[in-house]
């Protein structure tokens, strides 16, 4: 089990792998980490999480999360709609202009990626694209 918390991807019941089976002891292997409630693939299961895993609701409550940067612990930094934020080791953070060499990056639709020195700038960043919206698994960073 990853340091990053017994409650991912890879034990939910929505990840079609699982057959509708929290914490499947047997998933399905030959199936791709696929989750139905949001209806995207999930890459990473072991480092991905969400609030309906706890509730299991079947409509989506909040964003999708990844791990962030490790600081101290891990932090759970949301997802950019259906954009997984990824580690990188190059750029120059969005939110303060540092030289990035252990951050975290967001695909962008046309250019580099944007990148970000640490949690707190990657956050403060989704939170002024993502206004109405809250990462409550988030609120650590702050």
């Amino acid at each position: 089990m990853p340091n990053g918390g017994p409650d991912n991807c890879s034990t939910c019941g929505f990840n079609r792998r699982n057959c509708g089976q929290w914490r499947n002891p047997a998933p399905d292997e030959s199936q791709p980490s696929f989750c139905e409630v949001r209806g995207v693939p999930v890459l990473a299961d072991h480092w991905t999480y969400c609030q309906n895993w706890h509730s299991r609701a079947r409509d989506p409550i909040g964003p999708i999360y990844t791990s962030g940067i490790y600081d101290g612990c891990y932090r759970r930094i949301p997802w950019h709609g259906s954009v997984e934020p990824e580690s990188t080791s190059s750029g120059i953070c969005s939110e303060c202009a540092v030289p990035v060499h252990d951050g975290i990056a967001i695909a962008a639709v046309e250019g580099v990626p944007l990148a970000f020195c640490c949690n707190l700038h990657y956050l403060q960043w989704w939170q002024r694209h993502h206004p109405d919206e809250d990462a409550p698994m988030s609120h650590d960073i702050w």
